[in-house]
């Protein structure tokens, strides 16, 4: 490994650990073994810790002394836990009358608050903050001591590491042991967070037999620049012993790298030792065995009896230097633990026959042995029953043969005729009639998918298309969204028997790209954002790994693209849509989806499909400056999407959802148009956008998702007939739409359109003249988000916190001014801290009510 003459970080960090616990002695004997300038910076920083113990604020009885009965906030310090690198960990307890109880405080150590430690430390109360889990350590308060020294308190845990808890259990309690840091690492990495650091002293087990995950203090947001997966440049902290290939040679990071690192704690806590360097005592050498050792086979190294070749298999395979031969994912490796705890074959072994037919006959030992002993009393009369077996045969090939035929059939009915009609008006009914016809022949032949990729293909493209016609929020589709889920999940259950073979073609992986894609946005629909992020994770790998084989394939670059967007929207780009509330972070995303659209638009201009593409990147634009608060950015991102949905729907004038995407654009705009201060323009763009999908819809009735757009439209227009003085008119809008969209004819679940119908509620309840029916809406509309199912996301609480502040306008309207400031202070509370533009009016008119000032003060929003 290339030493570099400027130590970086990664470098100080792992010799600073090593050393501080030893000797002065053997301080002494261990530096001499670096380089100088490695030894010289280790060696301040010595002298540092030794320093700042002496005065009393790091460590042994001299610090606890000097800390024990100090307030950090409304903590007290009651002792001390442990000593890092760059933090100290003490005991503390409540002691603000809030509530009782302990916690595990972090402070920098004094002489360590340069500037980039202080940004780690921040980066690390940030990681903790985005994560909420059972087997991770969570946030319980963050601030700044007496003197500016910023802490963070965390769950106190009490427990050994995990590789010591293992000491006397059986293979399985390990197992289950690190099936439960799985999850967590799984949790971090659908949040786009990296842990990097995962080594047995981060990993706690309690008496209990918890697992508890500690230490987030280098985890890396997974931030987007070419792709979702690419991580900064510059010094990167790790553990040698611990650490995967691409993050010893300095290399971009993705999961995989944690990928690794739960491997390498795997083998040690189901083999007792480390899978290479041993015998390593410093930081370089191990960082060069992890790069150049090879790991023993782990039933090599293991007590007699402990492994069979399925573990070999398994721990190897997320040993694997090389990223594309790896567990793409935290899951995948977890759902082959799982698969070897209930006897099913493995995806780290090929699928031979006598693989397969050995775990069968492992899980049904007693079908086996019956069916043995049957084989026995059969053998002496094999000659007599040669015919009845002659006949059995032919049976047998005539089932093939009408399996092949039904194959075929359902084949034609999905790939053939589906795709032809997908986008011809009126198509939506009968698209469902082949879809739900094929889909019954090939459930009849799900069964049949082991050992058989490409029916397992079939089959998952299949559900891939029933998904996205029964609920994909973008497309032509029937709105039933929780049917659409489950079959989002059967199509992306099936790629594990086909997508990963290494000869996968690019269209195969692009196709199950997709899958993920489709179902994030489903699941997200429904509110569950921490699953949605996991799906476009599993689409990030797949895109990565796509994008390896056909680099400049334009269809790679539109997934690739379309994954930006998405993450985009996840984090925080769109009032309607479930998401982080990240809304800084959003925009890097549709930057980098809008620059790569372009490329396909740049490289096959005449092609509607690449330019249809191109117009979403700017619907997202747009979408994300209306939250940001710059309308004036929004209303040329809107410009741009009409143009190109114009564009798209003149080059392939037959293609139904491209004419109804040209009525959508316009109505986005619109509302961009009010913001700006423009209505009159805006109206002049509903008239337009809602002939547009008065003739879409009259084409297909049957196409429920224009028929939902159609109402919409019909709300946002309330916005700008208000702002125009038709309040009358604004009034009747609003009453028409949520007579159109009533609470039932939605799934519960259904995030955006509940979503949808509270924004209606309140805008009823600021157009209605009779205070007592205005604070009937609002209240409506806060009972409807309040009970939403699914995750807490910021969507969710703006929607809450601005019905909150509709009730309190329409108690203050009522002459009821203690109870609207009450109502005021709560949705103040609802709001939080990090408020985007779009909603800061609101905010601030909740404040000021809240604090009392008076009526003719606090406008009412238009």
């Amino acid at each position: 490994m290339t030493v570099n003459a400027r130590p970086d970080w990664t470098q100080v960090r792992a010799l600073f650990e090593q050393a501080l616990p030893l000797a002065p002695a053997a301080r002494q004997a261990l530096l001499q073994q670096a380089q100088p300038a490695l030894a010289a910076e280790v060696g301040s920083l010595l002298q540092q810790d030794l320093g700042s113990t002496q005065t009393g604020f790091l460590s042994g009885h001299a610090a606890d002394a000097g800390h024990v009965g100090e307030r950090m906030g409304p903590w007290r310090i009651t002792g001390r836990l442990g000593s890092g690198g760059m933090g100290e960990v003490w005991l503390a307890e409540r002691d603000d009358g809030a509530y009782r109880g302990e916690a595990a405080l972090k402070l920098l150590k004094r002489g360590m608050d340069s500037a980039a430690v202080l940004a780690r430390f921040a980066q690390e109360r940030q990681a903790l903050a985005r994560l909420a889990h059972p087997h991770i350590a969570r946030l319980v308060d963050a601030g700044r001591t007496a003197d500016g020294h910023p802490y963070f308190a965390m769950e106190r845990v009490s427990g050994k590491p995990i590789d010591q808890a293992c000491e006397g259990l059986d293979l399985r309690a390990r197992i289950a042991l690190f099936l439960q840091l799985a999850d967590a690492v799984a949790h971090a990495h659908r949040n786009l967070l990296v842990h990097r650091d995962l080594k047995p002293g981060n990993v706690l087990v309690t008496a209990e037999g918890q697992v508890k995950l500690l230490d987030f203090g280098i985890a890396k947001a997974l931030q987007s620049e070419d792709s979702p997966d690419a991580t900064l440049l510059g010094p990167r902290p790790f553990t040698p012993h611990y650490a995967s290939p691409e993050q010893v040679r300095g290399e971009p990071l993705t999961t995989a790298t944690d990928v690794y690192s739960l491997g390498v704690l795997l083998y040690l806590m189901l083999t007792g030792q480390r899978p290479y360097g041993v015998g390593a005592n410093t930081a370089e050498h191990a960082a060069r065995c992890v790069l150049d050792e090879q790991p023993a086979r782990p039933s090599s190294v293991s007590q007699p009896g402990l492994f069979k070749g399925d573990l070999d298999k398994l721990l190897l395979k997320a040993l694997e230097k090389d990223i594309s031969r790896r567990y793409a994912s935290v899951d995948a490796l977890a759902a082959d633990l799982r698969a070897y705890l209930g006897g099913y074959p493995l995806a780290a072994r090929a699928p031979s026959a006598g693989y397969l037919l050995a775990k069968f006959a492992a899980r049904n030992r007693l079908a086996v042995g019956l069916s043995a002993l049957a084989l026995v009393s059969l053998v002496g009369g094999f000659a007599a029953t040669a015919w009845q077996m002659h006949q059995t045969d032919q049976a047998r090939q005539a089932a093939e043969r009408r399996f092949a035929q039904v194959r075929q059939m359902a084949n034609q009915l999905v790939f053939r005729y589906h795709d032809q009609i997908h986008n011809l008006p009126g198509a939506v009914a009968v698209r469902q009639a082949l879809l739900d016809d094929a889909s019954k022949y090939l459930d009849g032949l799900a069964e049949e998918t082991a050992g058989d990729p490409s029916l397992a293909r079939e089959l998952a493209e299949t559900y891939q298309r029933l998904s996205v016609l029964q609920g994909e929020i973008f497309s032509p589709g029937q709105e039933r969204v929780k049917t659409a889920l489950v079959n989002a999940e059967k199509a992306t259950s099936l790629q594990s028997q086909y997508a990963a073979a290494p000869t996968t073609a690019p269209e195969v992986l692009n196709a199950a790209v997709d899958m993920w894609l489709n179902r994030a946005t489903i699941e997200a629909r429904l509110g569950r954002v921490a699953r949605s992020l996991q799906s476009l994770q599993q689409a990030a790998v797949l895109t990565q790994r796509v994008r390896t084989l056909a680099p400049d394939d334009l269809q790679v670059i539109s997934r690739q693209a379309t994954l930006e967007g998405r993450l985009g929207l996840s984090l925080g780009s769109n009032v309607s849509q479930a998401n982080l509330g990240r809304v800084q972070e959003a925009k890097a995303h549709w930057d980098a989806a809008v620059r790569l659209f372009q490329q396909l638009v740049d490289r096959e201009p005449d092609k509607p499909e690449w330019v249809h593409q191109l117009a979403w990147g700017w619907v997202g634009q747009m979408n994300w400056a209306m939250l940001a608060g710059d309308y004036g950015m929004a209303v040329q991102a809107g410009q741009q999407a009409v143009a190109l949905r114009d564009r798209a729907s003149q080059m392939a004038p037959g293609n139904a959802h491209f004419f109804h995407q040209r009525g959508a654009a316009r109505n986005n705009l619109a509302v961009a148009l009010v913001l700006h201060g423009e209505p009159e323009t805006a109206l002049k763009l509903h008239a337009e956008c809602a002939e547009i999908l008065d003739v879409s819809n009259a084409a297909d009735p049957s196409n429920k998702t224009a028929v939902r757009d159609r109402t919409l439209m019909a709300l946002s227009s309330a916005r700008a007939l208000s702002a125009v003085g038709k309040r009358a008119e604004a009034l009747a809008a609003v009453r028409d739409a949520l007579a159109k969209m009533p609470v039932g004819s939605f799934e519960p679940d259904d995030f955006y359109m509940t979503r949808w119908r509270a924004e209606g509620l309140v805008w009823l309840a600021r157009l209605t003249e009779k205070p007592a029916a205005a604070a009937e809406a609002a209240r409506e509309a806060v009972a409807l988000v309040a009970a939403l199912p699914g995750d807490q996301h910021a969507a969710r609480q703006w929607a809450l916190a601005q019905a909150q502040g509709e009730w309190a306008q329409a108690l203050l309207a009522g002459g009821d001014r203690n109870s609207a400031a009450t109502a005021a202070a709560e949705a103040v509370r609802q709001w939080g801290n990090d408020v985007p533009g779009f909603y800061r009016p609101l905010l601030e008119r909740d404040r000021k009510l809240a604090q009392g000032i008076d009526a003719a003060t606090v406008a009412r929003i238009p």
